[in-house]
């Protein structure tokens, strides 16, 4: 869906009645690298993650790498960690719920 919004880092929504789907974005909390972002706009992915019910119809999808890779690589296990507990909950509670994880690729850097 193309929102044809100006780039802000602020949550959206999008709606498209014709599928009944409704999207929601958030960005993440911190690192960030957006120049102007409200702190009540700022949420970590695994805390998201614990207030989705979940169900045969939600579909959880989430990116992370960029903006951690300026980062001790410990930070960066710390984050998944939680997101992995996060989303094992989210599982137990509603297992036909399906999860798409994205993490980062390193464009054949060693």
């Amino acid at each position: 869906m193309d929102l044809h919004t100006p780039r802000t880092g602020g949550p959206l929504m999008a709606v498209e009645l014709k599928n009944n789907i409704i999207v929601h974005w958030k960005p993440h909390g911190v690192p960030l690298r957006f120049t102007k972002m409200l702190i009540t706009d700022l949420h970590y992915i695994g805390n998201d993650i614990d207030e989705i019910a979940g169900g045969p119809h939600a579909v959880v999808v989430f990116t992370i790498f960029a903006h951690l890779v300026f980062h001790p690589v410990t930070f960066y296990i710390h984050e998944v960690a939680k997101i992995r507990q996060s989303v094992v909950a989210l599982l137990t509670r509603a297992p036909q719920t399906t999860v798409v994880i994205k993490s980062g690729n390193t464009a054949g850097l060693k």
